[in-house]
């Protein structure tokens, strides 16, 4: 059953993550935050990737002398980000069933979620290799 989207909208423009970026609450309308959270979305993905790809570099540089090492490294990074990435698209789903699927409440808490967590995820990548 569908809760009262107004109410969703209304919490989901009040959580701490939406500060993390451009305070999307400041669209005048649900298009503008909608657009806001969509821009959001766009530079954590974009940061992500670039995490990402940083981890990878980095665990290049520090077991460039154990090849078989750096791959099964590799690997191990590889098979969690796509675990993760399944993990956090099946959450932000959870997190924006309430709003009537394909409306902008829908998107933008699914927009959100995924902001938030791909900043929650890029620390963790900022991190490896774990030494």
């Amino acid at each position: 059953m569908k809760f009262n989207i107004v109410v969703m909208f209304l919490l989901a423009l009040c959580s701490p993550s939406t500060w993390a970026m451009s305070d999307c609450a400041q669209g005048a309308n649900d298009t503008e935050v909608l657009n806001c959270s969509t821009a959001n979305k766009a530079q954590a993905e974009e940061s992500l990737n670039k995490a990402y790809a940083q981890a990878k570099k980095r665990i290049a540089s520090s077991y460039q002398a154990a090849p078989e090492t750096n791959k099964a490294y590799q690997q191990v990074l590889l098979d969690s980000q796509r675990g993760w990435l399944k993990y956090r698209d099946g959450q932000c789903k959870i997190e924006a069933y309430l709003a009537e699927t394909g409306s902008n409440v829908n998107l933008d808490l699914a927009n959100q979620c995924i902001t938030r967590l791909d900043l929650e995820r890029i620390k963790q990548l900022q991190a490896i290799p774990y030494e």
